[in-house]
């Protein structure tokens, strides 16, 4: 969930889908996501790669990635839907990484054939995260699989326009702030009596929520409809008049801007 060092570690399955040859760092800001540029109504599309021979997978890793997919479907209150799909068509890949890479995990948001994805990069080895919780998760399996989720979680939130925070409560909270991350990992964990309870329990907080909702409102049309998402139809004079959002918007002049560039990439670290 956060990135000691970034010493651009090699990935593995990232398929046929190019690395940005110049890349921009915006830190915590995001200005574009796959989620913020894909219609309303639309489900957006995801892969989980294979992780074999990844060190630490564990097949049953891609339930937790699935999981945590769907926290994040369920906490927008029908505002993102999510669907799983092939390589090629996805705009969110989940793939696995080797440690030793100073990374928990990492997202990178690239822009190809005009359409943002993000790529979003996660550990399922704990050994990477100190000596005092590896030790812990090698007793603990749910601690271990709750370090994975969580870790999936946070990622995810990148994906969709979350910047990290200050709050030791959030999901989307940075190490970068200090704090027990024993003491972050356990709170969900002591929620846990089985592997089945991680459905039931998004680990966002009300904050990440506030965020995720202010991100992706719910607006209500002259007829009394309800449309969720980026893009807002208003009936007028007959016609259909579309109104774009502020991100729509700022994802097309980027679009212009990066035009005749390959790809273009923005990273969230952490």
């Amino acid at each position: 969930m956060l990135a000691r060092v970034m010493l651009n570690p090699v990935r593995r399955g990232a398929g046929r889908f190019p690395t940005a040859m110049s890349a921009f760092v915006l830190g915590t800001a995001v200005l574009v996501s796959p989620a913020a540029a894909q219609d309303a109504g639309e489900a957006i599309p995801y892969f989980i790669a294979d992780g074999t021979g990844v060190p630490g997978y564990r097949p049953s890793d891609g339930e937790l990635a699935r999981a945590a997919f769907e926290a994040w479907a369920r906490e927008s209150a029908g505002r993102l839907r999510f669907v799983e799909a092939g390589e090629a068509d996805a705009l969110i890949h989940l793939i696995w990484i080797a440690p030793g890479s100073g990374l928990y995990g990492e997202m990178r948001r690239v822009i190809i054939d005009d359409r943002p994805r993000a790529f979003v990069y996660v550990t399922p080895a704990i050994d990477g995260q100190g000596p005092d919780i590896a030790r812990l998760a090698a007793r603990d399996p749910l601690l271990r699989d709750t370090i994975v989720y969580l870790t999936c979680v946070h990622e995810l939130g990148h994906a969709v326009g979350l910047p990290h925070t200050a709050e030791f409560d959030d999901i989307m909270y940075s190490f970068a702030f200090g704090g027990d991350i024993v003491r972050y990992f356990m709170r969900y964990r002591d929620k846990l009596d089985s592997r089945a309870d991680i459905m039931k329990h998004s680990g966002l907080s009300p904050g990440d929520r506030a965020v995720l909702h202010s991100l992706y409102p719910s607006v209500h049309r002259p007829d009394g409809s309800a449309r969720f998402g980026n893009r807002i139809t208003v009936p007028s004079d007959g016609f259909q008049v579309e109104y774009d959002r502020f991100m729509d918007q700022l994802f097309r002049g980027l679009i212009r801007i990066c035009r005749g560039d390959a790809s273009r990439q923005v990273r969230d670290v952490g």
